[in-house]
């Protein structure tokens, strides 16, 4: 693949590095000046030197252009992660008053309430808005899981920020919902809510609400309940609410969780069946004109009921393009198309860039335009079954080569029988699917929904079982792996290094691997040696719960007064993270519990680490609140 006869690149890639540069660089007053100054610039130099055609004229014109994209990029991102909140009237958010709330997206069920997103305006000066979304939390027993998006509500409650992560590399959920453009979050008790009967506020969005919730009860009424419903719901509509945990971890595990989640491959599945459908209208100019804008159309419907995922955002825009060049007579090229929606969807929202789902997406598709074809001629069954199982393995292997690298800095495990759980489970995903389209379609019969509902439990069953079947084999999972993102960038060397090196420069590309995978171990055993040289102390903050944790070397004691193993959620949550990136092992002992070794003696509530004495502080009001400071003789007893 040559990418100089791509010349979206020119613009796309100048531009994703705007992005990640004003992602990790705040904007100031002074970026945003400079940067206005220089798209000036560069609109002035265009009108002056736009006939000329001399060679250090068409080289500076391209460097203009490039910093250009370079500068939008950048000034984009002040758009959506960067938005001023000062002007917020702390005085009004900060105190518990009344607001009316829109509900711009479905209630989302939590262990202990109910979750949406808003946007609010106060009540008593309907000229105030909080146009960024907030998230209000609701009473578990609240009527809120029936209302739907457009609905507005009468609230009253107290709105704070969103904080930081308390404990070192927790999940920073304040950073994610700042990508989404959510700062502030409230709690809503049962009888501090109302709906507004009568006022409704009608959108795209809304009537995509509307129709995946009634698809969902359709799946309902056709015989699906449980893990099969969990399941079919989330690759046809995306809803994935009500997956079980277990459930969504044995996916993970066997490297297939990519299928519960509408994906390219379910958008192709509904574009091949309309095509098939709207094939009695013709093949005249006017009846090809139909069926596309048609098409196009219902790709898009689809994608918004499904939520408008970053893998269905990606697929559709790739359709969209091969439609569009369909309507202009033109032949698509891939890479075309991938480029081009991907520069347009940064362009609608530049912090998708940042999304794992996104980054996935992409990654897998390039890796399989671009390594499918090189992995198909490694071997040439004799057979069509075996030609068909051997594609199918060079699509799985082809797209894993291209993810794994970040899948593994995301998620710390990589899953040794992806290739098995693939062969397996993506046929049967396609039959899935269709026979789940079918069941929508038919949902007016009540005797054809039943019997395809039927069909699709035992499909969804069967594919249940086979997944939870390969996840109980032995090493089906390397867990705990940590790696440093330069570590990701060099990986990623590793794979581009195939592709660029042609067979006839077979010294170049060992030479090439040799250096790269030195670097790679490097890293690794500078973090080695740090680690055994690592001494901490982390006094964690779980709520309800007293966590200490003494970290010497690549072993810890851990004092709790109620977690006991790494089972535990609040440890696999706050601490686990933790524990991994510093390569970690841990004794559990109680607070109440004395014990020695050979770096750390405790004594009742004194102990000894290091050549330091602390003290184990308790609040008597609250058995949970247990702080650790440093012991001196000053110390009231």
């Amino acid at each position: 693949m040559n990418f100089s006869h791509y010349p979206v690149l020119k613009a796309l890639l100048p531009y994703i590095f705007g992005v990640i540069f004003g992602f990790f660089l705040p904007i100031n007053n002074l970026n945003l000046l400079f940067c206005i100054f220089w798209l000036f610039f560069c609109g002035i130099i265009a009108i002056v030197f736009r006939h000329k055609k001399s060679f250090f004229l068409h080289q500076t014109a391209t460097i203009v252009i490039l910093f250009s994209f370079f500068f939008a990029g950048y000034l984009s991102v002040s758009f959506h992660f960067h938005k001023n909140i000062d002007g917020l009237n702390l005085e009004k958010i900060t105190q518990k008053q009344t607001w009316i709330a829109e509900i711009i997206e479905l209630p989302l069920e939590r262990e202990k309430s109910y979750k949406i997103i808003a946007k609010l305006y106060a009540i008593n000066d309907t000229s105030y808005w909080i146009t960024n979304k907030v998230v209000l939390y609701f009473q578990k027993d609240s009527v809120i899981k029936d209302y739907r998006v457009g609905d507005k509500l009468i609230i009253h409650t107290k709105l704070s920020f969103i904080k930081p992560p308390k404990n070192p590399y927790q999940f920073n959920y304040e950073k994610l919902m700042k990508r989404k453009g959510i700062y502030l979050t409230g709690y809503v008790g049962k009888q501090y809510v109302k709906k507004i009967e009568g006022i409704q506020t009608y959108s795209v969005k809304m009537y995509a609400s509307y129709l995946q919730r009634f698809l969902s009860e359709k799946l309902v009424a056709s015989g699906l309940s449980g893990g099969e419903f969990s399941v079919a719901a989330a690759i046809l509509l995306g809803n994935d609410d009500t997956l079980e945990p277990e459930l969504r971890t044995s996916y993970a595990s066997a490297g297939v969780s990519h299928i519960l989640c509408v994906s390219g491959m379910h958008v192709g599945i509904i574009f091949m069946i309309l095509n098939f459908l709207l094939l009695p209208l013709g093949n005249s100019a006017k009846s090809n004109f139909i069926r596309n804008l048609l098409l196009l159309v219902s790709i898009w419907v689809y994608a918004n009921i499904t939520g408008l995922a970053p893998s269905v955002s990606r697929a559709a825009a790739m359709f969209t393009f091969v439609l569009v060049g369909k309507f202009l007579n033109r032949q698509s090229n891939i890479f075309h198309s991938l480029f081009a929606s991907l520069f347009i969807l940064l362009i609608i929202n530049p912090l998708l860039l940042f999304e794992v789902g996104f980054q996935l997406s992409y990654l897998a598709v390039f890796g399989i335009v671009i390594f499918q074809k090189m992995i198909a001629q490694w071997f040439h069954p004799k057979t069509k079954i075996g030609n068909y199982i051997w594609n199918l393995a060079s699509v799985s292997i082809a797209a894993q080569l291209t993810t794994f690298p970040i899948a593994v800095y995301y998620f710390g495990q990589f899953p040794n029988y992806f290739l098995l759980a693939n062969l397996f489970i993506i046929p049967i995903s396609f039959v899935t699917t269709v026979t789940g389209v079918a069941t929508l379609v038919f949902s007016f019969n009540t005797f054809l929904s039943n019997c395809l509902g039927y069909l699709l439990s035992f499909e969804v069953k069967i594919m249940n079982e086979g997944i939870q079947f390969i996840e109980k084999f032995p090493g089906a999972v390397i867990a705990n792996i940590s790696i440093h993102f330069i570590q990701v960038i060099l990986l990623y060397i590793i794979v581009l290094t195939f592709c660029i090196f042609k067979k006839n420069r077979w010294k170049k590309l060992v030479f090439s691997l040799l250096i790269t995978f030195n670097i790679f171990l490097s890293i690794d055993i500078i973090n080695n040696i740090k680690n055994e040289h690592h001494i901490e102390v982390v006094n964690y903050d779980i709520p309800k719960c007293s966590a200490i944790q003494f970290c010497y070397k690549k072993n810890a004691i851990f004092f709790s007064d109620s977690i006991y193993n790494e089972q535990d959620k609040r440890y696999q949550y706050s601490v686990k993270k933790h524990d991994i990136k510093k390569h970690i092992k841990n004794r559990f002992i109680t607070c109440n519990e004395d014990f020695e070794n050979d770096f750390l003696c405790k004594k009742g509530d004194y102990i000894l680490f290091c050549d330091t004495i602390y003290f184990l502080r308790k609040n008597k009001n609250k058995p949970n609140d247990i702080k650790l400071i440093i012991y001196n003789h000053n110390f009231p007893n």
